[in-house]
């Protein structure tokens, strides 16, 4: 996630003891929640490296009571990918085999994971200024990285030094700094219902954090609890030697606003969808206008209202075709409205009856996205096997 390599180096003595801690690792206190410097899973387990952890107690037992856990992260047999420099600035992931939609590129533990919002351990004047509250929570929140990296290996202390430090002029410290360029946010982590900023997490990687963003990215991540890892999983076919790449925001937004939220990371974006804004920017407010979900429900709605035959077929049929190629000429076929338009194409066909080759080839093009977007294959198949009815069911697990 990185167009630089960053050339600091992580000196051990700069981890401290907080003032307001009785010692390094133990919980302490904070708007009624008690955090607690953990490594995930312990140390010595023997499904791979641990992550180091600055969490809530209750999220420590909600991790280790996961049915499961702690498992080995499901890597291919055959590596999928390599770290090389890359074209649109810094290291790259890349594809050093052919790879097929919704399949399992990697599966990693972060190096730390920590909230999104740093708890506070410290009563600010209540006459602080804005400018200065802000240095001092970035302060703390130095500190609470020093101490995470103290607890690294050596190795691990290298890979984070070695990601891109988006040198913030906020007062962030390098470490705190590396953290928000190249952290992931972890939705699994958070409690039910919990929408707040207060209530993520997010997660730093050694891999993971050196894939770079296009706003068609040919990838997305899923955090898979028992063995505590982010999977990456191929939205699309991928060639052999192509970039991976990931989103790192709003993919709506008209091509200026992305960019300009993409300012944060440090680098312009230059994906083909940046490079022809005008066509990129039309085709994505059709795509939003006409094939959100709301919009596809309507259209279901409206299939019991109309009448049986060919004309009507050829109507609908074209409607859906329409969207999916302004889904696939912006490379969006990781992205949630793809697959729920796919299930739009299954309840139609369905519907108006038609032959199963027909049917089976877009039942089977919406079992490949469920699968890129990180269900279980086993039950994809056990609820397609089941036939029509159950698609309403399975749309609804995503």
């Amino acid at each position: 996630m990185a167009p630089t390599k960053s050339s600091q180096t992580y000196n051990p003595s700069r981890a401290v003891d907080y003032p307001l801690i009785p010692s390094k690792g133990s919980p302490y206190e904070e708007n009624d929640q008690y955090y607690t410097l953990t490594s995930q899973p312990p140390s010595m387990s023997a499904t791979g490296p641990c992550t180091e952890c600055f969490i809530p107690i209750f999220l420590k037992n909600k991790i280790t009571t996961t049915p499961g856990y702690p498992s080995v992260p499901p890597n291919p047999s055959i590596p999928a990918h390599r770290i090389m420099p890359s074209s649109l600035g810094g290291l790259g992931m890349f594809a050093t085999r052919k790879l097929t939609q919704g399949q399992v590129i990697l599966s990693e533990r972060a190096l730390a994971v920590v909230p999104l919002l740093m708890p506070r351990l410290y009563q600010p004047k209540e006459d602080i200024s804005v400018e200065d509250e802000a240095a001092l929570y970035w302060h703390f929140a130095e500190k609470h990285m020093q101490n995470l990296l103290a607890r690294m290996s050596v190795e691990q202390q290298k890979a984070y030094m070695s990601l891109y430090n988006g040198d913030r002029k906020d007062g962030s410290g390098p470490l705190a700094s590396i953290l928000r360029t190249n952290a992931y946010a972890i939705t699994p982590l958070r409690k039910e219902g919990d929408e707040s900023v207060e209530g993520g997490y997010s997660g730093v990687f050694q891999q993971l954090s050196r894939i770079n963003h296009s706003c068609g990215p040919n990838a997305a991540r899923r955090f898979h609890m028992p063995s505590f890892s982010m999977r990456l999983f191929a939205t699309r076919d991928i060639a052999l030697g192509e970039e991976t790449t990931l989103s790192y925001d709003a993919v709506w937004e008209r091509t200026v606003l992305r960019q300009k939220k993409l300012d944060f990371y440090g680098f312009r974006c230059r994906c083909p969808c940046c490079a022809n804004a005008a066509d990129s920017d039309h085709r994505r407010a059709r795509i939003e206008a006409r094939y959100n979900q709301e919009s596809i429900k309507k259209r279901i709605t409206a299939i019991k209202l109309m009448p049986k035959g060919e004309g009507t077929n050829d109507i609908l049929m074209k409607d859906i075709n329409e969207g999916l190629r302004l889904f696939e000429e912006e490379g969006l076929e990781g992205h949630w409205y793809y697959s729920t338009l796919l299930w739009y194409v299954c309840a139609v066909l369905s519907a108006i009856g038609t032959d199963g080759a027909r049917f089976s080839k877009y039942c089977y093009a919406l079992l490949r996205c469920y699968i890129a977007e990180g269900w279980d294959l086993g039950e994809m198949k056990s609820l397609f096997h089941k036939g029509v009815a159950p698609l309403h069911r399975l749309h609804y697990l995503s």
